[in-house]
């Protein structure tokens, strides 16, 4: 029997059970406010590159939090959240917000009705501080990207990079510079996407990278080209998809989508929409990244079209890219270093270990590889589904942490191979007729866990239709779930971790939209939008935070000898889990939920620890720290 007749006849028995909406509802599992956690770092840490224009690793700056695609923050993230406001709600966001130093949102929806690419909201109310107008091809949708000003010390800017259209903005909303990539649209809606952009030190360089697979790199301060021509990847675009569900329900579920949109292009379908955010007819699907250290570009594309055997114009080979930007004479041209093949291509972005010494994707068989900056293997292992999105790569233990349609699965890898750590514990509701728990979103790493989006719903032929969704807390020592609420604000992009330890979605209710063109009003309306998941009980913030620090200065400690960069960048994250403290004890003390004369001796302890930052003094920061975690006890 052929897959499409198979979800069909599965369609067709799920929608036997929609007797009453009870059924169905999937009911959320309450938890209690969360107990400390015992996970700590353990030995030299892989050292994040200081680089004065990336700025420090607090919030998100980037689609994946940095140019590493890590996923990870160096604070403390909210151990209990609560939603609070929703903005902007009739946007499609497939790219998640991203942050500016004092929290300001900054996210560019796809195709809006409104006449804009760039957004910028207040995070205490979500309110809307400025907008940039559309223009340019492709109506937005990928992630700005966030830097320090070098020229203007304590400033930052915004950059937007689309198909055709480069700009950069200060983040009071006026336009530094605002420029044509070179590139001439091609008229096709996937191929005229870009995701992003991401930053070379090296060259001083934003460098963008399109659907049909074309690179552009313009220099920082004015947005002029630095290449001598437009490098082109050597793939061909990957297939077009079989569609698996009936025409009737692909229109309903597009319908649904499409209301949450409105500058559609001519001729826009459901399979262009749905195509482009699958990785159909497109060379290019996903984010990039950029090692800081040597600035070469690691790009999850395809193969060039015989590698898959047949010369048809499609390829069904993936393939890994290293890219080297070389000088030339007259500029800068794109050189590949090395490539690795996959067939059957690769679902996830490529990320790296902070060092930039490895680099880490997912295979279509479902397995987790790591290969070195040669684009040599150096280990794989079987994950049982393949990776979606994004690795997470975390700074301490070899932590890998790697998503699919129903685990959250940690990695740890141990240098010429790799094991599995645990596999999350999602049981979250208690899912509905023929529904099951699955995991809906990648990850944001923190000092004190792991935030995450899980859902619950029908799992047929391993695609999730999505009832309901939430977001929670994991433990990174066991996989645990340390607290979860329910919400509808879904996301196929990331959990965005801003620099007050909250989490932030941007909606793009894909899967959502199809469960409810299958089961109708027995699925709550979809939800656009950006929503905000704030600090609850912001004291438990400070515990985290605190006890985060202190752990981290016995580690500095134990290893100052042995790696003292490590030690140095335990530091560094040290005091910023400190500051964090600091700015959490404002909301704390005006919620009732630490008393101010505690706070005060609270704060005298963390003056006491900020005084012995050095690494010959880090054992007496780590008393007066432990001192501050034991009063949480």
């Amino acid at each position: 029997m052929d897959r499409p007749t198979t979800l069909t006849s599965l369609i067709i028995a799920l929608a036997l059970f929609a007797a009453s909406a009870c059924e169905l509802t999937p009911v959320p599992i309450p938890f209690d406010p969360p107990g400390k956690t015992s996970w700590a770092p353990d030995g030299c840490r892989a050292v994040p590159t200081s680089d004065p224009v990336l700025g420090p690793r607090t919030h998100w700056h980037n689609l994946h939090a940095d140019a590493l695609n890590s996923d990870e923050v160096s604070i403390a993230i909210a151990p209990m959240l609560k939603r609070t406001w929703h903005a902007d709600p009739l946007t499609f966001n497939y790219g998640g917000p991203v942050f500016d130093k004092q929290g300001n949102l900054y996210f560019t929806p796809l195709l809006p009705a409104e006449n804009v690419v760039l957004i910028s909201l207040d995070p205490s109310n979500g309110s809307r501080r400025w907008s940039v107008a559309g223009g340019g091809t492709g109506g937005g949708g990928g992630t700005p990207m966030v830097l320090e000003d070098p020229d203007n010390p304590g400033e930052e800017i915004v950059y937007v990079g689309l198909y055709d259209r480069a700009f950069a903005v200060r983040t009071n909303g006026s336009i530094v510079w605002d420029v044509s990539t070179g590139l001439t649209p091609t008229g096709d809606f996937g191929s005229d996407t870009a995701f992003g952009v991401n930053y070379l030190p090296g060259l001083d360089a934003i460098v963008g990278i399109t659907g049909d697979g074309n690179i552009y790199a313009l220099d920082r301060a004015s947005g002029t080209s630095i290449l001598s021509s437009l490098y082109q990847l050597p793939g061909e675009p990957s297939p077009p998809g079989i569609p698996t569900l009936p025409d009737a329900i692909l229109q309903d579920a597009f319908t649904e989508l499409t209301a949450l949109m409105g500058n559609l292009p001519v001729g826009f379908d459901v399979t262009d929409l749905v195509g482009m955010l699958l990785g159909n007819k497109v060379e290019v699907a996903n984010f990039f990244s950029i090692d800081p250290n040597t600035g070469r570009l690691w790009v999850a594309a395809t193969a060039p079209d015989a590698e898959d055997g047949t010369l048809d114009g499609f390829s069904e080979v993936g393939a890994l890219y290293g890219l080297d930007l070389v000088h030339n004479g007259g500029g800068y041209e794109v050189q590949e270093a090395c490539h690795r093949y996959f067939p059957g291509g690769s679902a996830s972005t490529p990320s790296l270990r902070a060092d930039g010494t490895r680099i880490y994707l997912g295979d279509a068989s479902g397995s987790l590889i790591a290969l070195d900056s040669s684009c040599n293997d150096v280990w794989s292992i079987p994950i049982g589904d393949q990776v979606a999105g994004s690795v997470g790569v975390a700074s301490d233990n070899g932590e890998l942490y790697v998503s699919g349609a129903q685990d959250i699965v940690q990695v740890i890898d141990l240098g010429t191979h790799a094991v599995e750590g645990w596999r999350a514990d999602l049981e979250v509701y208690t899912p509905g007729l023929g529904q099951v728990n699955l995991n809906s979103n990648l990850y944001s790493i923190g000092a004190n866990g792991i935030a995450f989006q899980s859902g619950a719903g029908a799992l047929i032929n391993n695609t999730p239709l999505l009832f309901t969704v939430g977001v929670g807390m994991l433990d990174r020592g066991t996989g645990e779930v340390r607290y979860f609420i329910d919400s509808l604000d879904e996301t196929i992009a990331v959990m965005s971790t801003g620099p007050d330890g909250a989490l932030y979605i941007g909606s793009s209710p894909l899967r959502r939209a199809f469960t409810r063109a299958i089961f109708g009003d027995l699925v709550d309306p979809l939800q656009g939008g950006v929503r905000k998941f704030a600090v609850e009980r912001a004291d438990l913030l400070i515990r985290d935070a605190t006890c985060a620090a202190a752990a981290r200065a016995l580690n500095a400690d134990a290893n100052s000898a042995l790696c003292p960069d490590s030690s140095t960048a335990d530091l560094t994250q040290i005091q910023e889990l400190i500051d964090q403290s600091r700015a959490t004890s404002v909301q704390a003390i005006a919620e009732g939920s630490l008393p101010s004369a505690d706070w005060t001796t609270l704060d005298a302890s963390l003056s006491l620890a900020e005084g012995n930052l050095t690494l010959d003094d880090i054992d007496v920061a780590a008393g007066h720290l432990d001192d501050v975690c034991a009063f949480f006890d």
